[in-house]
């Protein structure tokens, strides 16, 4: 904000006097011109000349640039020559006193009453000389038909000019007094003023200043959040996550600690800085809610600062980061969670404010939230392997079923026909590719045998074989082979899986067409021989056995016959 000078009531004071003068000055070349002419014709030739001296002043330091105190001093003196002469002409009954008070009030006024008790003082002086020399005729006044007057008059006269005098005076003196003490009080009033307005420009420079900071963090805070969404690696997302912090903010240390299974200690997890990382090979961990700015935020949920580390109870003194002037950790919380806290450290003392907590407390939860996602991230993805693996393990299990239930079965495609072979015996490059689960080429390059494979687990293989007069098989007719084979696998897949529902659809009809029979039998003994005789029919020409025991009875004392039914 740009200083603009304060204009104080000195300054006003001296430039009203300076205007005044200049004003009264040029009033006196317009006015005086109009009274020199009659006063010369009508006064003596001498009197003449002095007025004619006095207008030629009066004109000089009007339009001359001469200092404030030789203007006004001439104008001061000019009023009281004119007074003297006008005494010399008409004595007290003229217009010396006008033009005497008229010195006075500008002296006052110009100067200070002082001066005029000075002008006052040299008026009374001159009045008692003039009226003695006049009285007693050593001086004899040189207008015509001008009554000298008696000692009476010139007492009562030179009184009435002094009551005049004292009161212009007075009045002057009273009007400074009043406006020094204003001045006074305005300066006061200025000083506050500016003290006040130095306070608010620093309070707005403070706020500015704060404000372009907050801006400045709160767009870091979205770039590093930015960045930090794309990891799914929990090691590589908190490293990335230190490291951005350090470049964005400038802290001395940056670290991540992850809460341990058990919730006991916050261990050691990623950081940007060399002291860190020997920390992070020595296993660095710190206690739930022990004696350091870590275990408290752990504890308590809320973030803490240290202003200076060195007088803060709580501080854990690390010999790994020396450095450390202020402190600050942050929980990462998320969804209500706590997965670990957010430790910054600066080299300078006094370095974080609430505000900062604000402000990287968003950051603080976005980290967290990007741990609670690669968290979910490696849980789905285990889940997904799980499933994987049991699914083919299951799968692998259903076709050794199948392949050793069902028959050696083979399909030989011979243009322009297709022939079912049945034989305990394999090609050798079939036999090959089937143990190795490898694709086997033949020695003349014209056959290839591809093993097929489901889940990891070879269930056949399939041999082509070019004409003996046609190329070997090249690289893209190897490739196009290979993706057959992996076609033929998926189909043979999903007719499994066919197979297998429409069993388990048969099953559960099965057992719901039993369930309806049995619902609609309302005797035990029915209800017995039917069960038994639907089992039978189910199972196919299988004895099935049923017999109610009494406990109490023991094995051998049964109340019930049993209810045979074969098919």
């Amino acid at each position: 904000m740009t200083e603009r000078p304060v204009t104080g009531p000195s300054y006003s004071y001296t430039q009203w006097r300076t205007g005044f003068i200049r004003t009264t000055l040029i009033a006196a070349c317009i006015f005086g011109l109009a009274a020199l002419i009659p006063a010369v014709l009508s006064s003596e030739p001498v009197y003449g000349i002095i007025y004619i001296i006095f207008y030629i002043l009066v004109l000089l330091v009007t339009f001359l640039q001469t200092p404030y105190t030789i203007k006004a001093g001439t104008l001061v003196t000019l009023f009281v020559g004119l007074a003297i002469l006008s005494m010399t002409e008409t004595g007290i009954l003229g217009g010396a006193r006008l033009f005497m008070l008229s010195a006075i009030t500008l002296a006052s006024l110009l100067f200070s009453w002082r001066i005029g008790w000075v002008i006052t003082g040299f008026a009374i002086l001159l009045y008692s000389v003039s009226g003695w020399l006049i009285l007693n005729n050593s001086f004899l006044l040189t207008g015509d038909e001008v009554q000298v007057g008696t000692v009476t008059s010139w007492i009562t006269d030179s009184a009435a000019f002094l009551l005049v005098a004292v009161l212009i005076i007075n009045g002057i003196r009273l009007a400074q007094t009043e406006f020094e003490k204003s001045e006074d009080r305005s300066q006061i009033l200025l000083e506050e003023l500016r003290s006040e307005r130095e306070t608010l420009e620093q309070r707005v420079q403070e706020r500015t200043s704060s404000l372009d900071k907050r801006t400045i963090q709160l767009q870091a805070v979205a770039d590093v959040g930015k960045s930090i969404t794309s990891y799914r690696d929990l090691s590589e997302l908190l490293r990335q996550a230190a490291q951005l912090i350090h470049d964005n903010f400038g802290y001395y240390h940056v670290g991540i600690f992850l809460l341990d299974e058990r919730r006991e200690y916050a261990v050691f997890a990623a950081t940007n800085s060399e002291g860190g990382k020997q920390m992070l090979e020595n296993g660095h961990r710190l206690k739930v809610g022990g004696t350091s700015i870590v275990g408290y935020v752990t504890e308590n949920l809320k973030a803490r600062i240290a202003l200076d580390v060195g007088q803060d109870a709580v501080y854990f003194d690390n010999p790994f980061l020396p450095e450390t002037r202020s402190e600050m950790a942050l929980p990462l919380v998320a969804g209500g969670q706590l997965f670990g806290v957010l430790d910054v450290q600066s080299k300078e003392s006094q370095a974080f404010t609430e505000d900062d907590i604000a402000t990287l407390q968003i950051l603080a939860e976005q980290i967290a939230v990007a741990i609670q996602n690669a968290n979910l991230f490696s849980e789905t993805e285990r889940a997904l392997e799980t499933a994987r693996v049991l699914y083919g393990e299951a799968s692998r299990d259903a076709w050794s079923k199948i392949i050793r239930s069902e028959p050696r079965i083979g399909y030989v495609a011979t243009p322009p026909a297709t022939t079912q072979t049945r034989s305990d015996s394999l090609d050798p490059d079939l036999a090959k590719a089937f143990g190795s689960g490898d694709l086997i080429t033949s020695s003349d390059g014209l056959s290839l045998s591809i093993p097929i494979t489901v889940r990891g687990q070879v269930i056949g293989a399939i041999r082509l074989r070019k004409p003996e007069i046609a190329d070997a098989w090249t690289e893209d007719e190897t490739s196009l082979a290979i993706a057959l084979s992996d076609q033929l696998s998926s189909a043979l897949e999903s007719a499994r899986l066919y197979r297998e529902s429409q069993q388990r659809a048969a099953r559960e009809s099965l057992v719901s067409d039993i369930s309806a029979r049995l619902s609609a039998a309302s005797q035990i003994d029915a209800i017995l021989r039917e069960t038994v005789q639907e089992l039978g029919q189910a199972i196919g020409n299988a004895s099935v056995s049923f017999q109610l025991l009494d406990q109490a009875a023991g094995p051998n004392g049964s109340v019930k016959q049993p209810e045979n039914g074969r098919n």
